[in-house]
């Protein structure tokens, strides 16, 4: 027996992916406004992605009340019309969710890749994605003229005018679809040349992979529809034959836009399930070096922070020293003719914690900074020195 109506799948999938991707975004907003305080462009355009995605799924859902999923001949003639211009109105949004979206995702990965290649080449990704894109997006809304005659057409007086040919568009969404694929590929397999070579303990990196690798599921699903994309040459039914392009490009945006915001809380999962620190590239790639300890703060093993009076803070310096032997290190801060011996400790240097390691931390003691800023403040003029020196006392 042959299914009556797709309406049913359409709107689950559209709910199911709506809270989602919702939640993701707010988790998203949380850990890189409050956690880490590093809200950039990026995490504004996934914002805006998902403030499209939620108008697309509205229109969506409207559609799917007046016949979206449908046969026509079960659709209220007077409801047609209306269910063919939500639908005409959903893809124009899908495309400028995911342009918002894999623009997002671009910002993001530039921050984590320092090799000029891998920058080159998620530029020249981005650029070719989002130029089709726009010229999808034109394309689409620019078929018919005028606009309207797209949904007026199943009327029994359409307005005169004309449209392109229904292939003309489905082979430009096969092409959109295919350079899709290509981004989402491109995006998830490059940072695990990033992530591989740097110095992390093996399962911390195998997990920061698989959570930038993420974006691969999104990637599937638009492979999956490409053997529906010929039902946009269906006129005559055309609510009930897209129902399976209307589903995967649901999944395919709400996929991308939870990957994407997954992808930035890894601090957030640190500070609820352990970690020495809650900054953390790639979920905080732009986080600038300064890492700073409270009195609260755990010391790792390879840059103990200086401890400090509660409620001030102090800054920690971190050497890396691959070769795990003990040394000594004597840090002196010098300013106009006073100097300061900071700090003087053993220290076994085992490798990296996680992804926060910076040679450009330095650390200093609370009331010699305290000293230098009451200085400044008074208009005395100061030079600082930092100086540290280091022994090795035992292989």
């Amino acid at each position: 027996m042959a299914i009556r109506s797709r309406a049913d799948q359409i709107a689950g999938v559209a709910y199911t992916f709506l809270v989602m991707s919702t939640i993701a975004t707010l988790l998203r907003i949380y850990c890189r406004a409050w956690v880490i305080k590093a809200f950039s462009l990026d995490d504004w355009l996934a914002v805006g992605a998902q403030i499209l995605f939620i108008v697309f799924t509205s229109y969506e859902l409207t559609g799917v009340s007046y016949g979206t999923g449908r046969h026509v001949a079960d659709i209220d003639p007077e409801h047609l019309p209306k269910a063919m211009q939500m639908w005409w109105t959903c893809e124009p949004l899908y495309v400028l969710t995911n342009m918002f979206i894999k623009a997002s995702i671009a910002l993001f990965l530039l921050r984590i890749c320092v090799d000029r290649v891998h920058k080159i080449i998620i530029w020249t990704v981005t650029g070719i994605t989002e130029i089709y894109s726009l010229f999808f997006f034109l394309l689409f809304i620019l078929q018919c003229r005028p606009t309207s005659l797209f949904w007026l057409r199943v009327t029994e007086n359409p307005p005169s005018g004309s449209c392109l040919d229904a292939k003309v568009v489905s082979d430009a969404f096969y092409g959109y679809s295919a350079i899709s694929c290509l981004t989402d590929w491109t995006y998830s397999i490059l940072p695990m040349f990033v992530v591989w070579n740097l110095q992390m303990d093996r399962k911390v990196k195998l997990s920061v992979v698989l959570i930038l690798a993420a974006g691969t599921i999104a990637s599937a699903a638009t492979i999956v529809r490409f053997p529906y994309l010929y039902s946009l040459t269906d006129i005559n039914d055309f609510l009930y034959s897209t129902s399976d392009v209307a589903i995967w490009s649901t999944v395919e945006t709400g996929l991308g836009i939870t990957a994407a915001g997954f992808a930035t809380l890894r601090p957030l999962l640190r500070r609820f399930f352990g970690g020495s620190s809650a900054h953390d590239t790639p979920g905080d790639p732009s986080a600038g070096p300064w890492h700073r300890t409270g009195s609260g703060h755990p010391s790792d093993a390879y840059g103990r922070g200086l401890s400090s009076r509660k409620g001030q803070e102090g800054y920690e310096l971190r050497d890396n020293n691959p070769s795990g032997k003990d040394y000594g290190v004597t840090t002196v801060i010098r300013h106009g003719e006073q100097f300061a011996d900071v700090d003087t400790e053993s220290q076994k240097n085992t490798g990296l914690d996680d992804l926060d390691s910076d040679p450009h931390e330095w650390s200093g003691s609370d009331q010699d900074l305290t000293n230098m800023e009451q200085k400044r403040r008074a208009g005395q003029a100061w030079n600082i020195t930092v100086e540290k020196s280091v022994v090795q006392t035992r292989n």
